[in-house]
């Protein structure tokens, strides 16, 4: 186990048959606090599903072009 924390995001729904959506983001330690964190902190609704994924679980598909180039990167 590690003491560093890692991003975490959360994907909700309200009712039954909605989209899953990803309604924000926490850090944290481990999964177990990544969920106490996720049911404290967005508790303002009285979702019927919450889930919970480590960032860097993710995997991408498609990432969109840069704006504007960063100075001293190719």
């Amino acid at each position: 186990m590690t003491d560093q924390a890692v991003e975490y995001l959360l994907f909700t729904r309200i009712k039954r048959g909605d989209d899953l959506t990803h309604v924000g983001s926490l850090k944290a330690v481990n999964d177990d606090l990544a969920k106490i964190y996720a049911e404290h902190i967005y508790d303002e609704e009285d979702w019927v599903e919450m889930k919970v994924v480590r960032k860097d679980a993710i995997i991408t598909v498609r990432n969109p072009e840069p704006l504007f180039e960063k100075e001293g990167v190719k």
